[in-house]
């Protein structure tokens, strides 16, 4: 039985799968592009297409990604930060690790 991945998802990420939703229909829509032609561009059936413009969390990153790209979308992705975790990693590139090395009294 497939299970339905849009159930377990958060309330935020159904919020922004509709929000990127609207964007990916609005742009498919200026372009003045079928489903059906997007679908073939990125490789992908057109179900899963309509299902990327419903909002659904279901359909794969992948999917998501290829159609975002077709749609000259994918620089707003690429575009993406994280400063807390550039952050975090920033500190931790000062510090060495350093090895494990055994206690002198463990040898035998």
């Amino acid at each position: 039985m497939k299970i339905k991945t849009d159930e377990f998802a958060s309330s935020e990420v159904r919020r922004t799968a509709r929000r990127m939703a609207k964007v990916v229909r609005q742009a498919r829509l200026a372009r003045r592009m079928p489903q059906t032609e997007l679908a073939a561009r990125a490789r992908t059936s057109p179900q899963t297409v309509m299902r990327i413009e419903a909002g659904s969390s279901a359909a794969s990153l992948g999917a998501w990604l290829s159609v975002m790209e077709q749609l000259g979308l994918l620089k707003l992705l690429s575009d993406l930060r994280d400063s807390a975790s550039e952050e975090l990693l920033s500190q931790h590139k000062t510090r060495r690790a350093r090895l494990n090395t055994p206690d002198k009294d463990m040898y035998f």
